[in-house]
């Protein structure tokens, strides 16, 4: 959702404007945007891959890796745009990305069907 607000296809959240509350003092408007763009799409492509070790696609030794990335790459996202969706769906992202956190250090969780 990030990205289709921050090129303008459609607004997601009439309240962001592409902005960051800690870069785009630091580092102006363009570089924060790119900077939004990277994480979002870092996030995207982790979170698709992840997917396709699920389904067996790709191989099983990558699930940790791709697992905590992507996680820690949507957490930076969304403390750096912290509104950039609408607030539901941040909570959620948030939610969906600390479990998933929680669950491969804390626990070592595997989804059944892949040997790591």
């Amino acid at each position: 959702m990030g990205l289709i607000q921050l090129y303008k296809v459609a607004t997601v959240n009439p309240q962001w404007q592409g902005d960051s509350w800690i870069l785009t003092g630091v580092a102006g408007g363009a570089a924060t945007q790119a900077i939004g763009a990277v994480l979002w799409i870092a996030a995207i492509g982790g979170f698709t891959l992840l997917a396709g070790v699920v389904m067996g696609w790709l191989p099983a030794s990558w699930w940790q890796p791709l697992a905590i990335g992507s996680a820690v790459v949507s957490l930076v996202g969304i403390a750096c745009f912290p509104i950039a969706f609408p607030l539901f769906s941040t909570i959620g992202a948030l939610v969906v990305d600390v479990v998933l956190l929680a669950a491969v250090l804390g626990y070592h969780y595997v989804p059944s069907g892949i040997t790591v």
